[in-house]
C-alpha cells in the first residue's frame, strides 16, 4: 500500500509540472499553493511554487475569474531563488462580486518580449489603478494552471 500510495504521489507530481518548451527548453513549473484544484480562496492570497527556467525567460503568475476568456489580470513575476527554486507571489481574486466564482491561477513562462508587455502593463496599472485584464502574448511553455473557488473576499 506505501508503495501505491508513493506511485500516485509521483504521478500526480508530474501532472502538476509544465516540462517542455520552445526549442527544445527544458522548462519546469510547479505551483505548490494552493495544492490542486477546488482550493478555497478569499481576496487574496500568496501563490508559491518552484520552477527552473532558463535564462531570458521569465516565470508571472497570472488570475482570471473562469468565464473570462482570452482576457487575465497578471498578478506579478515570480523571483526564482537560484537554489532552492522556489518562488513566493501575491495575487488577487477579483473584487466582493466575483464571491462564489471559480476563478483560474496560471503559471506561465514567457520569452523577454512577452516578460516586457506584462511588466509594463503591470507598472502602468499600478500607478493609475487600473486594472482591465489584458490578453497575454504567446508563451513559451505550457501552462501550469489551478482552478480555485473564491468563497469571501476577507
Amino acid at each position: 500500500m506505501k508503495n501505491l500510495a508513493s506511485k500516485l504521489a509521483m504521478a500526480l507530481l508530474l501532472m502538476a509540472t509544465a516540462e517542455v518548451g520552445t526549442f527544445g527548453q527544458q522548462f519546469v513549473v510547479q505551483i505548490t499553493d494552493p495544492p490542486r484544484d477546488g482550493t478555497p480562496v478569499g481576496k487574496g492570497m500568496a501563490v508559491t511554487g518552484k520552477a527552473t527556467v532558463p535564462n531570458g525567460y521569465h516565470l508571472w503568475i497570472l488570475t482570471r475569474r473562469i468565464d473570462f476568456d482570452g482576457v487575465w489580470w497578471p498578478q506579478g513575476e515570480a523571483k526564482i531563488d537560484p537554489v532552492t527554486r522556489e518562488w513566493r507571489v501575491g495575487v488577487t481574486f477579483g473584487q466582493e462580486e466575483d464571491i462564489k466564482w471559480d476563478f483560474q491561477l496560471a503559471a506561465m513562462v514567457f520569452n523577454e518580449e512577452g516578460h516586457i508587455i506584462l511588466d509594463e502593463y503591470r507598472k502602468k496599472a499600478l500607478k493609475s489603478g487600473d486594472w482591465k485584464p489584458i490578453e497575454i502574448p504567446e508563451t513559451a511553455a505550457p501552462p501550469q494552471i489551478i482552478k480555485v473557488k473564491k468563497i469571501n473576499h476577507r
